[in-house]
């Protein structure tokens, strides 16, 4: 009797309310509307995304997804940020300077995870430590093992040899001893931290994108440079940059799979112009004790599939951006962040899925006017009564 009221009891507790189910109703209906957007997949019976209706209702949430249905993300692929400016002197007059560079969306306006950048600061901080602190057991001090009295008959406390941890200068006991402190976190969870950051920052208004990093050559261009960047709260920046225009290898089935093991390829002559343009900011930032100038090409390649937890020295973490209060990213940087992160592959999908829709809507158009025409024709040959 006990056990079936207790068994009820359980079964009115679990049973969701009315109130409930309504709210799980309308998320439903909110996701719905705000993540599908139906195209033609395989079938031409299929409707066209121009004729999908913007209004979900319960009938369209209750019916079973079709298999021959894909379901794409209706967001816009890019965002677009106001083009700053690092010299005054190269900033244009007029509109010109009001210009707007378009970013990834799937790297720059990813909902930031904050325990994945959790993890990745730990991951980062914990492979940083050198792991050297050692200190010497009681076998290893440089004292005789000789008994200092005798075990009984002395009146004290029981003591061995000179070596003992409760002596002074004798050894340590459970100390620390050399040790390899970092920690493994996957490849995609280091990414996504990343990607977590660069929005984060974004978000903050303290990612900005500027056309070069040219700068005045020496002498007093570091006192200029600090005055400048004082003058634009930019004192804590990381500055990252590369080359222009990559070239990158042909693709392949593990590049599409993992876009930062593809190794992007510079000219020499891409290589030499970049030293020459980034010479005199190195050169200037190079004393100044917040700014930090990252060359993003020289960093080394991403681990092999096998040693994919391994930590590379160079590899550009999350804590790299999150440690300083804001980033700038030169056109060269902007573009190498959005082949390594996927970013490109992003806008190749989108593009053909666009491509796609505009070569339908183009079919379908002569038919339509021919529709339309056939039915003036019927309205102006029908007789009028």
């Amino acid at each position: 009797m006990m056990l079936g009221r207790a068994a009820r009891h359980a079964r009115q507790l679990l049973a969701p309310s009315a109130s409930a189910l309504a709210g799980m109703r309308m998320a439903q209906v909110a996701v719905a509307q705000n993540a599908l957007t139906v195209h033609r997949a395989f079938h031409s019976h299929l409707p066209l995304a121009s004729e999908a209706s913007s209004f979900v209702t319960d009938a369209d949430v209750d019916a079973s997804p079709s298999p021959d249905f894909i379901a794409l993300e209706r967001t816009t692929p890019l965002i677009h940020t106001r083009l700053s400016y690092l010299d005054p002197a190269t900033k244009p007059e007029g509109e010109a300077a009001k210009a707007y560079v378009p970013m990834s969306a799937h790297v720059f306006n990813t909902a930031p995870h904050q325990h994945a950048m959790h993890m990745a600061v730990v991951y980062y901080l914990d492979a940083m430590r050198s792991g050297t602190a050692s200190t010497k057991t009681r076998s290893e001090v440089a004292f005789s093992g000789h008994k200092l009295r005798p075990q009984k008959g002395s009146g004290k406390a029981r003591l061995s040899d000179r070596g003992s941890p409760m002596l002074r200068k004798g050894g340590v006991a459970h100390g620390p001893r050399p040790r390899d402190f970092k920690t493994e976190l996957p490849r995609k969870v280091r990414e996504l931290a990343l990607r977590s950051a660069l929005s984060a920052r974004l978000r903050e208004g303290k990612l900005h994108v500027v056309p070069s990093l040219a700068w005045q050559p020496p002498p007093m261009s570091t006192n200029k440079l600090a005055r400048l960047l004082s003058s634009k709260q930019w004192n804590d920046t990381l500055f990252l940059t590369a080359p222009r225009r990559p070239e990158s290898p042909i693709a392949s089935e593990r590049g599409y799979a993992r876009p930062s093991s593809v190794d992007l390829m510079y000219t020499d002559e891409q290589l030499e112009r970049h030293v020459r343009y980034v010479r005199n900011f190195d050169m200037a930032s190079r004393n100044l004790p917040d700014v930090m100038l990252m060359r993003l090409h020289e960093l080394p390649p991403h681990p092999r599939p096998r040693l994919e937890h391994e930590k590379l020295p160079g590899e550009l973490h999350a804590y790299q951006v999150l440690q300083f209060d804001r980033v700038v990213l030169d056109l060269g940087a902007l573009e190498w962040l959005e082949e390594k992160l996927g970013g490109s592959l992003v806008h190749q999908m989108y593009a053909e899925e666009l491509s796609h829709w505009q070569a339908e809507n183009a079919a379908a158009e002569p038919e339509a006017e021919a529709e339309s025409a056939s039915s003036i024709e019927t309205s102006t040959t029908a007789p009028t009564p």
